[in-house]
């Protein structure tokens, strides 16, 4: 089943994320350049030409680069990225941290909303912050720009319920040991696979279990499941 297309947000994110890196491989070249005589180099817009040139053969997507934007950030400049990221609640390691725990709870059955994200956030930047750190936490819109941050990793989905029973009998042992039995039983007693026939159930959730919006990997296919507890 083909999966939910990205917003108009998200691909600018990716388009940004894709600029970024193209212009510090073009950065990178400058500088090379700037090392031959100078009669031999090649300049801030031929490389820029080169690199969108280079881009659009690798993978068929034209991104413009400005020769401006390239002498700033060969004289030492910054991009936007970096100059924002001392204005972040998180550091680096404690972002990849999240975008961990977010993948990890999705593959468990367990994936975070927004709201619970939220609260892992607070309490990690107040442990590291104490009393610079607001005491309402984070702003209201700041999940969502960490989301489109690291959308190349993680996504937001729509959850289905699992009862919780069924979830935890889902593991590599359990299914060894189920399928391993089966086969002792059908080779005893000389069932014939055509004669099997599969069957479905599972417990009744209690009211209230409906979707919920949620934060799961990228790379996950097919429905994201939220255990809940049954009966």
């Amino acid at each position: 089943m083909v999966g939910r297309p990205k917003s108009i947000a998200e691909k600018a994110a990716f388009t940004k994320r894709q600029h970024d890196a193209l212009m510090a491989r073009a950065t990178k070249a400058y500088l090379g350049e700037l090392e031959k005589p100078y009669r031999d180099r090649r300049g801030l817009r031929i490389i820029c030409r080169d690199f969108e040139q280079l881009h659009v053969n690798e993978t068929g997507l034209f991104i413009p680069l400005s020769f401006a934007t390239l002498s700033r950030l060969a004289d030492g400049g910054h991009t936007r990225e970096e100059a924002n990221l001392h204005r972040r609640w998180l550091t680096p390691i404690e972002e990849d941290l999240i975008v961990s725990f977010i993948i990890e709870m999705g593959a468990r059955g367990f994936p975070p909303s927004h709201r619970r994200i939220k609260e892992h956030v607070d309490r990690i930047a107040h442990a590291r912050l104490g009393a610079k750190f607001p005491p309402r936490g984070v702003g209201k819109n700041w999940t969502a720009r960490f989301m489109l941050r690291h959308s190349e990793h993680i996504k937001m989905a729509d959850s289905r319920p699992l009862e919780d029973k069924r979830g935890r009998a889902v593991n590599p042992n359990a299914n060894v040991l189920y399928w391993n039995g089966l086969g002792d039983v059908m080779a005893k007693y000389k069932i014939k696979r055509k004669t099997t026939f599969g069957s479905d159930e599972i417990g009744v959730l209690a009211r209230g279990a409906e979707r919920e919006r949620v934060a799961t990997s990228r790379a996950k296919k097919g429905p994201q499941y939220q255990q809940r507890a049954g009966t």
